[in-house]
């Protein structure tokens, strides 16, 4: 079997997950490859990246060659055409040419498949490929190409084989909303990367948070009951959170994926108070909350989305939304209860282990969709 991932972006930091389940595919012997329609600042950091073919839309002189590629493909393919007007409803005629130039390379590559997380431009493409060609292609639902959808999104969820997301929460949206039905395949970790946290008893609770500067992840909050709490906690935000410096407690920085494990692994606490941004963006299942909880960490969270499916009061704390008198009063109780931290902490690795959180349970189930 042989798979095409178009991938909205490559290198970049924030899709770990990805790129583990492409690891993991290859390891059972499905060949991967990718085209990447661009790349983020943020990828300078990325590291551990799958050794995959990973092509690029051509530019300068060779996009003119494209250019004319296409046109010809245009001229002689009727479906190509229906594909391209089908496209030029959401996207430029820059993008659509490009897509259409993925379109005969699926054709002369032998894919079997064109798979595609987050049902954004990057399904756009997708959609427009398996038109253009008659390949199937698959979607991951995710939260924020559900929460801020684009126009396209209904066309784009009904014409996936198959439709995957990564939570019941999700599944249920998808059904009552769209009227479509979705496969469950949850995100995961790969446990035996990480090392494991070990609870401190003495000095300052160290708490530990991951995630990119967007409002959802209610990094201001996390921050603002730091503060509040003085010298009885620490924090490391591993982030690109700005406005916080010179102060003793508080150290923020994003790290490269190979160095987050132990900066978990060196706390005690994970915290995320997720929240409903401005613009409707929430998280799903954070995958950072995955890995913290795969290190042995309890974790601070809140009932959005479908995050109460991986966090309950065995393995962390559920606070209110936007709550931080509720957020500083959870954390002041973690930080004199070591010893429940450490029981909170032992039962979410148990639950990445065997609740089907694990990268393993994400290419088996993702797999099983593809049949």
């Amino acid at each position: 079997m042989k798979v095409l991932y178009v991938l909205r972006y490559f290198p970049t930091l924030t899709e770990t997950f990805v790129y583990r389940e492409i690891d993991e595919l290859q390891s059972r012997g499905i060949a991967v490859e990718a085209v990447a329609m661009g790349s983020r600042s943020d990828g300078a950091l990325a590291d551990s990246l799958p050794t995959i073919p990973v092509h690029r839309p051509p530019r300068g002189l060779h996009g003119l060659l494209m250019l004319l590629g296409v046109a010809w493909y245009w001229c002689r393919s009727s479906r190509a055409r229906a594909a391209a007007r089908w496209l030029r409803q959401y996207t430029t005629l820059k993008s659509t040419a490009r897509a259409l130039w993925v379109a005969r390379k699926v054709e002369l590559g032998n894919y079997n498949r064109v798979h595609v997380h987050f049902a954004g431009e990057a399904a756009e493409w997708g959609h427009a490929v398996s038109m253009a060609t008659g390949v199937p292609f698959s979607v991951m639902v995710h939260a924020v190409d559900m929460f801020k959808p684009r126009l396209s999104f209904g066309d784009v969820v009904r014409a996936a084989s198959p439709l995957v997301t990564i939570s019941h929460a999700n599944i249920k949206q998808l059904d009552q909303e769209m009227g479509v039905s979705a496969t469950l395949v949850r995100c995961g970790v790969e446990p035996t990367q990480y090392g494991q946290a070990s609870q401190s008893t003495a000095g300052p609770m160290r708490i530990v948070a991951v995630g990119r500067n967007v409002p959802k992840k209610g990094f201001d909050l996390l921050v603002a009951a730091v503060r509040s709490l003085g010298d009885c906690v620490t924090l490391r935000l591993i982030s690109d959170y700005p406005g916080v410096s010179g102060e003793e407690n508080i150290a923020v920085g994003a790290l490269p994926p190979s160095e987050v494990g132990n900066a978990l692994a060196a706390a005690d606490l994970f915290v995320l108070p997720c929240r409903v941004a401005p613009d409707g963006d929430k998280d799903g299942i954070p995958v950072a909350m995955m890995e913290a909880m795969a290190v042995g960490l309890p974790v601070v969270t809140t009932r959005i989305s479908g995050i109460p499916e991986l966090v309950d009061d065995t393995v962390g704390w559920l606070i209110p939304v936007d709550d931080e008198a509720a957020l500083v009063d959870v954390l002041r109780s973690a930080a004199a209860d070591p010893e429940g931290r450490v029981q909170r902490g032992t039962a979410a690795r148990k639950r990445i282990l065997e609740a089907g959180f694990t990268v393993s349970d994400q290419v088996s189930a993702l797999c099983a969709a593809w049949e």
